[in-house]
């Protein structure tokens, strides 16, 4: 079940207000050079082995939308210019159509449980509804905590198979244990 990716669906309405905490601020990417803060952020957070293979994928994900990825590529930093967080409210294919998706959200360890999260979520989904009607995100079962807050948001599981439903029933069981 560890190989299994999970996937949720949300129509981008009412989407939740979540004040951002003082002294943090969001901005967008600015040059491609700034690749390198997205890779610091997700290497950190281990959505990669490595910074390397963060850029890697950037440069093959991103850069070749680099103009998109200036306006859907989201930091949250500090007031002093630290990096704490990123998402992406990047776009797809769907059922044939370009839809949203909220993207490679990540805060850096040193910034985890201040309560980031969910502004960096809304953030995200705020850039979403202003490209897109609809949205989807891609999980794995093991992001528990993340999955919490996706629901907690208005994302609904997307169920395509007997393997999704019981992938799902087992996420719903950890969760109602936890």
């Amino acid at each position: 079940m560890n190989n299994i990716r999970l996937y949720m669906a949300h129509d981008l309405t009412n989407i939740p207000v979540q004040p951002l905490p003082e002294n943090y601020q969001f901005s967008r990417l600015q040059k491609e050079a700034d690749k390198k803060h997205w890779a610091e952020i997700v290497a950190a957070a281990d959505e990669f082995a490595t910074k390397q293979a963060a850029l890697e994928r950037f440069d093959h994900e991103f850069k070749p939308h680099l103009s998109e990825t200036k306006q859907r590529m989201i930091f949250l930093q500090t007031h002093d210019g630290h990096d704490a967080g990123t998402a992406t409210a990047w776009f797809d294919t769907w059922n044939r159509q370009t839809i949203g998706r909220l993207h490679w959200v990540a805060i850096h360890p040193e910034y985890q449980g201040k309560k980031l999260g969910k502004p960096l979520i809304a953030e995200a989904m705020n850039v979403l509804a202003s490209f897109h009607q609809q949205a989807y995100l891609r999980t794995q079962p093991r992001n528990l905590t993340a999955i919490r807050i996706y629901r907690q948001f208005g994302f609904e599981p997307i169920i395509r198979s007997q393997r999704d439903e019981q992938a799902w029933n087992a996420v719903y069981s950890q969760l109602q244990n936890r």
